[in-house]
Parts: structure tokens; sequence; C-alpha cells
């Protein structure tokens, strides 16, 4: 059972002018947006206002020069992705950039099981054999030191365009675009592959397309794609481009995702508009799939196609291997959760290594872990001479600073503070655990990690009215860095309850509160039917929930979506 913690214990004062209702005024304030502009900033973003200059990259015009050379002397360049829905994206971003100003290009992604993360020699040998002097790597690069030194070598000059952690020396790239090196002056540090590769793409523009910069919002839907898939926080930068990627999206040009949807059952348009949640739960997953599944050149190619039949064919290809993913990794879950509950229960980090763990999804599985558990995790596929698999940590912990103290023990490792990947040789196992626990204990000793729920705000059945509704919905898109609210009614009674939808697993109820007041309220709790199927008509509960309106027949109504319950008089 999650331990619920509180941002704010209570709703104090009125809003001083009226213009949102009060308890928007505390959410402001919780994310800390205290004063009228930066508020009216954060809620309504403005795409001319709040996109920077690219130019304010430190490497930008050195970057912009150099395509501009390979444009005059009619040179093909090579782009190397990532293989990841952000690594995709961000491919889809340059390769159009670099088409519309008339290059050509050759793309290569590498395969997740063989290759692995970042630039191979097995890609410069590519490179090399298409004559090709220019490669931009995208997504990836930073810690590529050997192959970046051997490209330059081979006479290959290498642009690394990344927003991983910064490694303390440097590879010998002709330029690097990383919003995260510690010289860098642009003002937004948290863009993601596809971001920074909208920026780049901005800057190519702006030299040698400015009458068609317009036509670069129509790249927006798969760098909101990227930024939501790599759990960007969803604030500054970010949030203008998935706001407005969310526009773009609900009336894609793109083939490639109108089948996506099709196949899928998405149902987007303009009047079921995507949100931030489409993308991490239905988009994103399928793009992850063909990594995980198979290659993720299918999912490159699916958002690259022009032609709808084939589209089509690509779409029902990709949509068979998420639902493959889907079931491969709900098993290996349940195995992990297994080991974390016999192993791990009075630790603080869980580490799982088994030679039958699909190599594929084991970063799925460890993020689901750690989110349930509270506790950062590592998931590895056990190989005959080395173990290569991904971590997944919590907020209190930065998952690359800490694995960086133990770098001596791996092959390789990359990523960033909440997400990272590594290889590691089998007999460093033991001593890898070791040492990389006692650094988690250490670092985590003043905290408790078990599962945390947080509450913005206690409410009273008074509060909640049509306006807080619609003023809420000012802060979405919703995600990581600004989730969506969440509230508790405190004793409220059961007045209706049912168990519904496909095997009973939702749970709907009607709740009044104590005081026999005659507001009462709708709540759905979307799998909790199983969890409360023995719950009655006059129980007495607190609910804590996140708002929604629900239409019905052409009317529309308040309802409570659920996210835990605590019963009173049990």
């Amino acid at each position: 059972m999650a331990v619920w913690k509180f941002r704010a214990e209570t709703l104090s004062g009125e809003a001083m002018d009226k213009k949102y209702h009060p308890v928007v005024q505390v959410l402001l304030a919780l994310r800390g947006y205290a004063d009228e502009e930066a508020s009216e900033r954060f809620l309504f973003p403005n795409f001319d206002r709040d996109i920077h200059d690219p130019f304010l990259f430190r490497e930008m015009e050195r970057v912009v020069e150099r395509i501009g050379i390979a444009k005059q002397k009619n040179e093909r360049i090579g782009i190397f992705g990532d293989y990841d829905a952000d690594g995709v994206t961000s491919s889809i971003v340059i390769r159009e950039a670099l088409t519309a100003l008339g290059l050509s290009v050759s793309v290569y992604i590498p395969e997740k099981l063989s290759e692995g993360h970042g630039l191979n020699m097995q890609a410069v040998d590519f490179f090399e054999q298409e004559g090709i002097q220019l490669v931009l790597t995208l997504d990836c690069g930073m810690t590529n030191h050997a192959e970046i030194t051997e490209a330059k070598r081979r006479g290959i000059d290498i642009i690394v365009i990344d927003h991983h952690h910064v490694p303390k020396v440097l590879p010998e790239a002709f330029a690097i675009i990383n919003p995260k090196l510690p010289s860098e002056k642009y003002p937004f540090r948290e863009l993601c592959g596809a971001g920074t590769s909208f920026k780049v793409a901005q800057a190519l523009y702006l030299r040698y397309l400015p009458e068609e910069i317009d036509q670069l919002k129509w790249l927006l839907d798969v760098v909101a794609v990227g930024t939501v898939a790599d759990v960007m926080p969803l604030v500054g930068e970010n949030r203008v481009i998935v706001k407005y990627g969310l526009i773009v999206l609900a009336k894609t040009r793109r083939v490639g995702f109108q089948e996506m949807f099709s196949v899928g059952g998405i149902k987007l348009g303009e009047e079921t508009k995507p949100d931030a949640r489409t993308i991490g739960f239905r988009i994103a997953p399928r793009i992850n799939a063909a990594s995980r599944m198979a290659h993720a050149m299918l999912a490159h190619e699916l958002l690259m196609e022009k032609d709808q039949a084939h589209a089509r064919v690509l779409a029902l290809e990709l949509d068979a291997h998420n639902v493959a993913r889907q079931k491969v990794s709900a098993v290996t879950t349940d195995e992990v959760r297994t080991i974390a509950l016999a192993k791990y229960h009075d630790k603080k980090f869980i580490f799982a290594v088994e030679e039958h763990f699909p190599f594929g999804i084991v970063g799925l599985v460890a993020g689901r872990i750690a989110n349930e558990f509270h506790k950062p995790t590592c998931v590895l596929t056990r190989g005959k001479e080395t173990s290569q698999g991904s971590f997944r940590s919590i907020p209190e912990l930065n998952i690359i600073e800490t694995l960086e103290q133990c770098g001596e023990l791996l092959v390789k490792f990359g990523g960033h503070a909440q997400a990272a990947g590594m290889t590691i040789r089998n007999e460093n196992l033991e001593k890898f655990y070791e040492k990389f626990n006692a650094l988690v204990e250490k670092q985590l000793a003043s905290i408790v990690t078990e599962p945390e729920l947080w509450i913005d705000v206690r409410l009273k059945p008074e509060h909640i009215t049509a306006k807080l509704c619609r003023d809420i919905m000012l802060f979405s898109p919703f995600g990581e860095g600004n989730p969506e609210p969440v509230f508790l009614l405190e004793n409220m009674q059961v007045v209706d309850v049912r168990l519904v939808g496909n095997g009973s697993k939702h749970l709907k109820l009607r709740l009044v509160p104590e005081d026999a007041s005659t507001k009462s309220f709708d709540a759905i709790g979307f799998s909790l039917g199983e969890a409360l199927v023995d719950l009655k008509k006059g129980e007495l509960l607190d609910v804590v929930f996140q708002l929604s309106e629900n239409t019905w027949n052409g009317s529309t109504a308040i309802q409570l979506k659920l996210v835990d319950i605590r019963r009173k008089n049990l």
C-alpha cells in the first residue's frame, strides 16, 4: 500500500483576483509559478514566444556551416539514430530536414541485441563503404570515443546530437550539440534527442530555407512523441513542443501515424484530441516494440512511408510485435517482481539477472518494478561472457552518476539521471552489485524506499466545481515534471457501488459527504474492482482522485478518477 504524502496540507485563502479557481493558485505555487507573468506563460504556452533561438547553442553555427558545405559539394550525409522511440523520431526529424535542403541521406539504426546502444564500428564501416564523409549521431554518441576517433581517422566528420550524460572527457567529434554540456549557453537543458534534433532542423531552416520555416511545425508530431516517450519534464520548451505537437498529431499528415492509429484502434482527430498519456501508453510503446521485438528500422520506415497500402502492411506488422511485447513483458515483470519480494524486500536496490530475460524488454520491466517498489532497479540479460540490460531509478537517486563510480567494473554504460544501460563481464557481476548497492544504501540512507502517492491538496466537496475542472485543463499536457493534479476528499459515504467493464475490473461509485450534503459525485476506479470487490453501500471512505468531466448522451458531469481509497469503518 502506498504512503500518502501531501504537497500542500490544506487549501488556504481565496484567489486574489478571482481569475482562477482558488485551488489553481495553490497548484501554480506548488509548481513554482508564483507570480502572474510566470503563471500566464505556463498556462498559455506560445510557440513563437517560447521556442528559443537554436543558434544559442555554442556550436550550432559550426554544425550549420558543415552541413552547408555538404550541400555545396553534393555530399551524402549519414544519419545514425538510436533504436528507441526518441532515437527513431530524432532520425525522422533530421532526415526530413536534410531532404528538404536537397541532401541525400543514408540512415543506420543499430539492432538492439547484437549492436547495442551508441555508434559502433560496424556502422563506421558501413558509412565508409557508402563514401560518406559526414555523419550525425542522434540521441547517442557522447560515450563513443573510440568509434568517433576511428571515424575521424578514416576522414569521416562526426556531429554528435545528443542529450545524455556528459562524460568527463568529450569525444573527438567535429561538433557536439547537447544541452547538458557544462559549457553550453542554451537556456533549456531538458530537451530529449528529438527535441535537440529539432533545434538543428530549426537552425538549418533559418539559414537555408527561411521562407519555409512554418513547415517545421509539421515535424512536431514526432518531436512530441520522442519527448514524452523519453520521459522528459513537460516544462519550459518541452511543454511548448508537446502542446503544439499534440495539435499536429490530431491532424497528422503522416500516413504511417494514420495507419498505426487505425490498426491500433487509437481514435484521434479534431473531436478526440490526443494527450500526453495517449503518446505514453499507446503510441510510444508501438514504436519501441520495433526494436524490442524486431528492428527499429520498421518504425522508422513506417513514419517515413508515403504510400497508404504499404504503410498499412508496416502498421500491421508493428502492431503484431506490440501484442507479443505486451505478453512477454507481463510474464517477465511478474518474474522480476517475485525476485524483488524474495531477495530485496529489505534492500534499497533491486538487481535481477537471468539468461532467459528477453533483452528487448528489460528496460520496460525495470521501469515498472522501480515505479512499483519505489526502488532503483536493474534488470540484465545474462549472456555467455557478458550481461547487458537497463537501470531505472527513482527521483532521489541519479543513476548515471552512481554508475560512473563503478565504471572500472563495466564494459560500457550510458544514460541519464533516471534511466541508463550497461554491459558488464559476468565475472564482475557480484563485485558490481556489492559496490553499487553500497553506494545506493549510502545515498538513500534517509529515504524510505516504499511506494509513495503524492497528493497536491485536501479538498472539501464545495471546492469541486465545473470551473475547477476547466481551469485544471489549462495545466495540460500532463506528464513528467508536470503531473496531473491529485486531490483528497475525506469521509465520503458510498451510496451506490457497481463493478463495470470487461471482467468487472473497474469500480463505479456514487459518493456523498458524510454530513449528508445534497452534493454527490460519480467516481470511477479503473482496475480497482478486484481489490475492492466487497465494498458496500454505507461505507465511509477517504478517496484520492484526479478530476475529469464525463460526457454521456449530450450531458457533461464532473467525475472523480479514483487513484487510491482508504476504508474508514472496517
